[in-house]
């Protein structure tokens, strides 16, 4: 692995902080890996005190476990974690479509974002771009989020879209294309609901959209048990 560049313009904590964290969320750093705070420490050629202060932070927000004489250890995803993270989301993003959908009819520039998001998942989707597909679904998401105009919402939102985000990248590649033509599907009646600012029609449909989700995702964890006992070390 390429040493991890570190930034000038901020405490050294805080880039090691950034860059652990975005390794775990890009699943460069895989769910049960273990590895010594000296070695990622040599990753990001910092010394070690800024290091060991990033990984406290991160254990408090539960992306690593601090192993006694160990080092650390990548978080596993866990069945019960996703059934919370899809729990939540489903709650914060049914907040947000009903806003969306209340807004004043000639605000149509979150639709415009919202339909452009869908038709990359549509066109990914054609052309068999599983990774393309995700990302264009996560712009949806995100879209929805960001668009609704609460921050407090979209602050809670964006941390718990970053579990998602990690468990996705390790499973998006074996889920059907069933499953994937249907999401996309989803996202065009939670679209025409959101434009006919039929708010109870929009909340509905994110909200069998993320049951279905869960119901194609859950079984999938469930059986790929390597996605939270992985304890290679990529060092």
């Amino acid at each position: 692995m390429k040493k991890l560049k570190s930034s000038e313009n901020m405490p050294l904590a805080e880039t090691a902080y950034r860059k652990i964290k975005q390794a775990i969320i890009e699943c460069h750093f895989s769910p049960g890996l273990q590895a010594a705070e000296q070695q990622i420490a040599t990753q990001l050629n910092m010394s070690r005190t800024p290091v060991h202060q990033a990984i406290v932070m991160l254990e408090q927000e539960g992306w690593v476990r601090l192993l006694p004489r160990k080092g650390i250890q990548i978080a596993p995803i866990t069945t019960n974690q996703m059934k919370n993270v899809y729990q939540v989301l489903m709650a914060l993003e049914s907040a947000a479509v009903l806003q969306l959908a209340s807004k004043d009819i000639n605000d149509t520039n979150v639709d415009k974002m919202l339909y452009q998001a869908s038709q990359k998942a549509e066109i990914a989707f054609l052309n068999d771009d599983i990774k393309g597909w995700a990302q264009a679904d996560d712009e949806f998401h995100s879209v929805l989020i960001e668009g609704c105009g609460n921050p407090y919402l979209s602050k809670m939102a964006r941390s718990v879209m970053e579990h998602a985000h990690r468990a996705r990248l390790l499973t998006v590649a074996i889920r059907s294309k069933e499953s994937i033509e249907k999401a996309n599907q989803d996202h065009k009646e939670i679209l025409t609901a959101i434009k006919e600012r039929n708010s109870q029609e929009a909340r509905l449909a994110l909200e069998n959209h993320r049951y279905r989700g869960m119901e194609v995702f859950i079984p999938i964890l469930e059986k790929a048990s390597w996605l939270s006992s992985n304890t290679n070390s990529p060092f």
